[in-house]
């Protein structure tokens, strides 16, 4: 690799044969990486997760692909994982990736993304497509108003919901289109001070600890009793 150690480009897309990504510590100037549809991929090697300059990472419809290796991309601005089918895991994150815009993880098989935003605080764009998902927890995840609108957008037809110990203040009111929710849990959610909307075929919901919340959103709450069951408010 030491004859192309000033590449900033490197495009290995739809390469039939290619099972292993090699070692690529020797590219330390590369800002774009792709090896999309690249069929047969199985491995890749950990170098790949400390390519200080990458800007860009795309493994789009690698199929056969099972595991991402650690990621310590400080650079990073989108990762493109989509059609991964096999992939069932997010990869490890080593460092805070503050300029990451976009991560698109659709039609893969990762089931949970733990402690993923806390990490990824200029996160603009995420696409995520659960075709079975009936549960969701994101808990201990720093979210913010910001991530939680995005979170929002995949969350559609959850059955049930775990979002504590969080940072958001609003539950948004789109949440009351959410007929498939039937359980929320938000309990240690401190700086949750309002919610607006109140999925109608909720029947449990936990908001213990949950100081910030506004006398307005208590008495709200309270009228839905019978459509939901309340407790430790």
């Amino acid at each position: 690799m030491q004859n192309f150690q000033n590449m900033k480009i490197l495009t290995l897309d739809d390469c039939e044969y290619l099972t292993h990504i090699p070692d690529v510590s020797g590219l330390q100037n590369l800002e774009k990486f792709s090896f999309d549809g690249c069929h047969n991929l199985i491995t890749i090697h950990n170098s790949i997760g400390r390519l200080n300059k990458l800007e860009r990472l795309s493994a789009y419809d690698c199929r056969e692909l099972k595991h991402f290796p650690p990621l310590g991309l400080a650079s990073l601005k989108e990762l493109n994982l989509s059609e991964c089918e096999s992939l069932d895991s997010f990869p490890e994150l080593l460092c805070k990736m503050a300029h990451i815009k976009v991560i698109d993880l659709s039609y893969t098989s990762i089931g949970e993304i733990p402690f993923l935003f806390q990490n990824l605080s200029e996160l603009d764009e995420l696409s995520i497509v659960f075709s079975n998902l009936t549960e969701l927890s994101l808990s201990h995840c720093n979210l913010s108003d910001e991530c939680f609108q995005i979170v929002l957008k995949w969350c559609v037809n959850v059955e049930e919901l775990v979002f504590t110990n969080n940072n958001f203040k609003i539950i948004p009111e789109c949440v009351s289109e959410f007929h498939h929710l039937k359980r929320l849990y938000l309990a240690g959610c401190t700086s949750l001070e309002e919610i607006r909307g109140i999925p109608p075929n909720l029947e449990r919901l936990s908001a213990y600890k949950c100081n910030s919340l506004s006398s307005s959103s208590r008495r709200m709450l309270m009228s839905q009793v019978s459509c939901c069951f309340i407790y430790n408010i």
